[in-house]
């Protein structure tokens, strides 16, 4: 139903506002609720916000280039700031020192601010090749390169494995002393293989026989229980899945090891 505006109306609705606005109760209250406002404006704006933006609050980042770096992060630290390493390997530049940093010296930053320094951690003519087998793909290039080390190529191994997608060979093999920018092979693993292989008995054996007895079955180790180093002449004494079971290829068997000195032992006792 439509109402027609007639004079009349006009009128009538023209003086209800007037009542409405005259009324004091209403204005009273409007006159409250813009002063709450205002207040909590104030507040807002003076109080609260300012200490979660630390607003007007900023520290000059303290000049650490050239200093070592226990004394950069000690001065930084007593600052208020935060502080993470960059390393680079550069022969020609002072070694073992900060060589830049970010943010820059005297920049204005925010309590707790990180700023990252730079490091030459020296002469590289030889580089010690890290160990990246089982890392993921992405974190093995991370790590080859950031050694000045090249990636020469990453294949997939033709032994299947457990972990699809992480490092399973290197060449050249970890802690060999190389030539910076020498490049670096890594195969990685494509998981496990459809096709099903039976578990040898590997006991009794030395270690790298056993090693290539699986691996001759496209079968996979890993050593347990030897925290004092491998020894290829070591001998299995015992191995996780038993002799005779069905696998997949890829899959891994755990070897438990005897030292050759603990047996000599045995003998003699």
């Amino acid at each position: 139903m439509k109402l027609k505006l007639t004079r009349d109306n006009l009128i009538s609705y023209v003086g209800m506002v007037r009542r409405y606005i005259s009324n004091p109760y209403l204005l009273a209250g409007s006159a409250v609720l813009i002063l709450i406002l205002g207040v909590a404006y104030a507040v807002m704006n003076t109080w609260v916000m300012p200490s979660f933006t630390r607003h007007g609050e900023s520290i000059a980042v303290p000049n650490v280039i050239n200093f070592q770096i226990e004394d950069a992060t000690a001065l930084l630290l007593e600052s208020g700031l935060k502080s993470e390493q960059v390393i680079l390997r550069k022969p020609n530049l002072p070694r073992n020192v900060i060589i830049d940093q970010v943010p820059s010296p005297e920049a204005l930053v925010k309590p707790g601010r990180r700023i990252y320094l730079t490091i030459n951690a020296g002469d590289t003519t030889t580089v010690r090749v890290p160990n990246v087998e089982s890392f993921p793909i992405r974190e093995a290039r991370s790590r080859i390169t950031i050694q000045g080390l090249r990636i020469n190529a990453v294949l997939p191994d033709s032994i299947p494995s457990p972990h699809a997608n992480t490092i399973t060979r290197q060449d050249p093999q970890a802690g060999e002393n190389v030539p910076a920018g020498t490049s670096v092979t890594l195969w990685f693993g494509t998981g496990l293989g459809e096709k099903l292989v039976t578990v040898p008995d590997v006991t009794g054996m030395m270690v790298s026989d056993a090693r290539e007895n699986l691996l001759a079955l496209k079968l996979r180790s890993v050593v347990i229980g030897n925290a004092t180093g491998l020894r290829e002449k070591d001998k299995v004494v015992e191995q996780g899945t038993p002799p005779g079971t069905s696998v997949r290829e890829g899959f891994e068997i755990r070897l438990r090891l005897k030292r050759l000195e603990d047996s000599l032992n045995d003998i003699d006792n």
